[in-house]
């Protein structure tokens, strides 16, 4: 059964419907074991609509992800968003998190700068990417933003975008793997060795009086 509670806003229902499952594709449903994800999802999702209505970039959202196509405007949410996400002073871009990882109630902005729906926080463009496009994203060094975003988040302007069609995946380079040597053939006798017990030294000096033995050479 759906997690999608009566009261959902008919725009929150048609953009949980091209949310992308681990699976890669799309569709807001999910069994009982994804209850809570689906969950925190809508409210991401009820959050972010709530604010772009405000400020008229919702139509563009929708465009964005319903024709997936990365030739649609910037959908930005203020980077200094203490009036946007609640908070009582303002935390500029740069006091955002670096990692862009999930931490595991309604969406504000917590003291790091990142964005925090029901306990689970990370940066905005990262959240709604993995929404709507790549599941199992984790950092936002893993994403780069296309040359005609003009909000991306690597500029560090007042506004950010979270268009994820404004973002690419940055594939992680596959290191080579490293080749260890096996010796497959264990020595069963070591090789023999110069036999020196009848060798002195040439450097070798006797006490006055004694002689090396006849046998020592």
């Amino acid at each position: 059964m759906s997690s999608i509670l009566p009261f959902t806003p008919p725009v929150v229902k048609r953009l949980l419907g091209w949310k992308k499952s681990a699976g890669g594709s799309g569709g807001a449903g999910g069994g009982e074991q994804n209850g809570q994800e689906e969950k925190w999802c809508e409210k991401a999702v009820k959050s972010l609509v709530k604010k772009l209505k405000k400020t008229g970039r919702l139509d563009e959202l929708e465009k964005a992800i319903t024709t997936q196509n990365c030739n649609t405007k910037c959908v930005t949410i203020p980077s200094t968003c203490s009036e946007i996400w609640g908070l009582s002073t303002p935390n500029t871009i740069d006091q955002w998190d670096t990692t862009g990882l999930y931490s595991f109630s309604e969406q504000t902005r917590s003291l790091d700068g990142r964005l925090q729906v029901s306990h689970r926080k990370g940066l905005p463009h990262v959240i709604y990417c993995r929404l709507w496009r790549w599941p199992d994203l984790h950092s936002h060094h893993e994403l780069k933003a296309i040359e005609n975003c003009e909000y991306a988040f690597n500029l560090k302007k007042d506004e950010v975008c979270v268009n994820p069609y404004h973002y690419q995946r940055v594939e992680t380079p596959v290191l080579p793997p490293v080749l260890v040597p096996r010796h497959t053939e264990i020595l069963t006798e070591l090789p023999p060795l110069d036999d020196y017990t009848h060798s002195i030294p040439e450097n070798t000096n006797f006490p006055a009086g004694i002689e090396p033995q006849s046998n020592y050479i």
